[in-house]
């Protein structure tokens, strides 16, 4: 009896196993076959920029700050043109370059002819996007880029050894994070602050960085890139450093007295290689007037002698 219940038990347990293989063996065959539906993607978001023209024969430009990648819709609304014609052609370049398919019959509606263009933008898309229309000559050009840093200086800033200076870089929006570098030849060297506490501090102000770089030697100067890191792209700019020793202002000055110095010894030489031939023709005249005021001297002696004797006899 206990056998039979033992082997009833085995059995009820094998067949338990094997319909929950069956199961999971159904379960994955109908994985397999199942196909994934893909949610639908959502619609991008566009922004549009507008610019609008008036008149014949005129030349627009928009500057867009780029801060992401994006779809931007650009709009030119032509209004005010001679005749009102029904319909006139316009068509979009990239920087000088037309977009190929891009012409097209642009109808009048309330006296405007609008030509409109949507574009996704990414950092190589970055540009000047112009809409022309062809018959009244008139162009606006969208010039689409990260924000640009427009105060740079024209000269190097000047510091001496052993002093500390401060470069600073400013935009006028707020990038995600500033980085510097420094510029080695052809490539670009990331400033690492914490790996370098002694020479350099740098300070992040929103749209604003400071970098301090700290016991100047003449190995720190160069060139000095400030780079404000946006979503699209970064936007660079440099500034340009040259350290000086406490002499090099007093180089021209010394260069000066070097030259007076010299002139002065020329002069002096010059004095003293003629001095000689002086002195020899004045050597000549003293014994020539010597000789004649011996000859004088002796003529005056014979004279007085002559007279002496003349009185003797006359006594």
């Amino acid at each position: 009896m206990p056998r039979t219940q033992q082997s009833c038990r085995e059995r009820a347990l094998f067949s338990m196993a094997n319909v929950m293989h069956l199961i999971v063996l159904l379960l994955y065959c109908n994985g397999m076959n199942t196909e994934t539906t893909p949610s639908p993607e959502s619609d991008p978001v566009i922004t549009t920029k507008k610019a609008e023209s008036k008149g014949q024969s005129q030349v627009i430009i928009e500057e867009l700050a780029i801060l992401t990648p994006q779809y931007i819709e650009l709009l030119c609304n032509l209004t005010d043109i001679p005749n009102n014609p029904l319909y006139i052609t316009g068509y979009w370049t990239k920087d000088g370059q037309e977009i190929e398919n891009s012409e097209e019959t642009v109808n009048r509606n309330n006296e405007q002819y609008i030509l409109k263009r949507t574009f996704s933008i990414q950092a190589r898309d970055l540009g000047n996007y112009s809409c022309v229309f062809r018959e009244n000559e008139v162009q606006v050009t969208f010039v689409l880029d990260v924000p640009v840093m427009k105060e740079k200086r024209d000269k190097p800033v000047v510091s001496y050894i052993g002093d500390s200076v401060v470069l600073e870089c400013k935009l006028k929006y707020t990038p995600n994070t500033w980085n510097w570098y420094k510029a080695n030849n052809t490539e670009k060297v990331l400033i690492n602050v914490t790996a370098n506490p002694l020479n350099y501090k740098i300070l992040i102000n929103g749209n604003k960085t400071k970098l301090t770089v700290l016991n100047l030697t003449e190995e720190d100067s160069g060139k000095y890139i400030c780079s404000a890191e946006f979503d699209i792209k970064p936007s660079e700019s440099y500034v340009e450093l040259k350290v000086m020793s406490y002499t090099e202002p007093l180089k021209p000055f010394m260069a000066i007295v070097v030259e007076v110095i010299v002139l002065v010894t020329l002069i002096l030489l010059w004095e003293k290689c003629n001095k000689p031939q002086h002195n020899s023709s004045a050597g000549g005249n003293d014994i020539y007037s010597e000789q004649t005021s011996k000859l004088t001297h002796d003529d005056s002696n014979g004279v007085d002698n002559n007279t002496t004797r003349h009185r003797k006899l006359e006594h």
